[in-house]
């Protein structure tokens, strides 16, 4: 073997190298940017407001209704089973609002806000929305 092909042969063991150690690196900064910063840590005590969504008429559970904290950015929809869950900053009491955003899917639900206390850190409830 000449010297110019064990030349070539070593700068391309240096370039394989050089993307599985940068690969690595960029793999390693993600996951501690992720661990610091990618998870909420707020240092506060949160409230879990969860429950279920049902049909008033038939006593089905209803997917696709929006939970939301009247005038905050918090909100949920529920699953298929007609559940729900977030948590929210403590408070005694909240607005909540409870509206169809998928009416075509599974009929049509009138919106429906309730004012709720949660004590103990955990609430749930179970909502019974109405058709027009």
């Amino acid at each position: 073997m000449d010297s110019a092909s064990k030349t070539k042969g070593l700068e391309k063991k240096r370039k394989i190298a050089r993307a599985v150690f940068g690969t690595l690196s960029f793999s390693t900064a993600l996951f501690i940017f992720q661990a610091c910063y990618g998870t909420p840590s707020d240092l506060m005590r949160d409230n879990k407001v969860e429950g279920v969504v049902t049909s008033k008429n038939t006593g089905l559970p209803i997917p696709g209704i929006k939970v939301s904290w009247l005038n905050q950015p918090y909100s949920e929809v529920t699953d298929p089973s007609g559940k729900f869950v977030f948590y929210l900053p403590v408070n005694e009491e909240y607005i909540l609002r409870f509206e169809d955003v998928d009416a075509a899917q599974n009929g049509s639900y009138l919106r429906k806000d309730t004012i709720v206390k949660v004590t103990g850190g955990q609430l749930t409830l179970q909502i019974k929305m109405d058709i027009p």
